[in-house]
């Protein structure tokens, strides 16, 4: 599997399709903010292309929709989202994480771990960076926890086991992430496959 970036070169800042290059903007925050939109239902698949493309691309000029449009998918495909390394034989894994709603504990994780103000470093800390350092959380942060607590199976009751069992109930229940009602035409529009990323997240969160 290709390697996203090397400890010797840059984050990728740059992509080429139909013959032109084009700089990226892959700052955390506008990723993330894109990741929101593609995922709230409330808009159409043209709409999300024209303000993915305006965030995460610097091109004053931009290309017509369809050019935007796959430079976009490149983007997704090869920088924000890109395949992660899985076992085969593991089932796909649940989600268990939600950048909007964990946003308080993704934070409070991030100044725990690596002394880092997510706010201040708005505009600043590239999306690889970030995605990098959120895969290193260390398992006693408090997004970790919650995403382990959400990815862990209740197990078959036993005479031994049943406060266990009514104790991650609870958990779960706390922890639970809202229901997505995005329409279905907008969800099949591709654009969520943004969130493989996500689950990829999840399966190591969930050990």
């Amino acid at each position: 599997m290709k390697r996203l970036f090397s400890l010797y070169d840059t984050f990728p800042d740059r992509i080429t399709a139909d013959g032109r290059e084009y700089r990226l903007t892959l700052w955390f925050d506008r990723v993330l903010r894109f990741i929101s939109l593609s995922d709230d239902g409330e808009h159409t698949p043209e709409e999300t292309v024209d303000a993915g493309f305006a965030w995460l691309v610097d091109c004053p000029k931009p290309p017509p929709f369809e050019v935007r449009e796959r430079v976009l998918r490149r983007v997704i495909d090869e920088i924000i989202a890109p395949p992660k390394r899985r076992l085969s034989s593991r089932k796909k894994p649940q989600r268990a994480v939600d950048f909007d709603f964990d946003a308080a504990e993704i934070y409070a994780s991030f100044m725990r771990d690596y002394g880092i103000d997510l706010i201040k470093e708005q505009g600043r800390l590239h999306w690889c960076a970030f995605s990098a350092l959120f895969d290193g959380l260390s398992e006693n942060t408090p997004i970790k926890q919650i995403m382990r607590i959400r990815a862990e199976a209740i197990p078959a009751p036993t005479s031994g086991n049943m406060e266990y069992i009514r104790r991650l109930t609870e958990l779960k229940t706390l922890y639970a992430l809202p229901a997505k009602n995005a329409p279905q035409t907008t969800q099949d529009s591709g654009w969520n496959g943004l969130f493989d990323m996500l689950l990829a997240n999840a399966e190591k969160g969930g050990g």
